[in-house]
């Protein structure tokens, strides 16, 4: 799985830490910040909109991907 990935997937599952430290990361190792926030943060919340509109995810957990993928701040 890449880091990418990896980013995505912690947006999705709402990981404030994971998404933080993952973000410090790329960026550490030189990653393009458009890429990380196409290719990750957006990426995760584009698994999360289906997922909310099918009846899957709740309000309660698309707030916590939105406020995991604003935590890197």
């Amino acid at each position: 799985m890449s880091t990418l990935t990896q980013l995505a997937d912690a947006v999705f599952k709402g990981d404030f830490l994971g998404v933080k430290d993952i973000t410090q990361q790329l960026i550490e190792g030189g990653t393009d910040p458009i890429e990380i926030i196409n290719q990750g943060l957006i990426e995760g919340m584009n698994i999360v909109a289906p997922k909310f509109k099918s009846g899957e995810m709740f309000v309660p957990e698309v707030m916590m991907s939105a406020r995991a993928m604003s935590s890197t701040k």
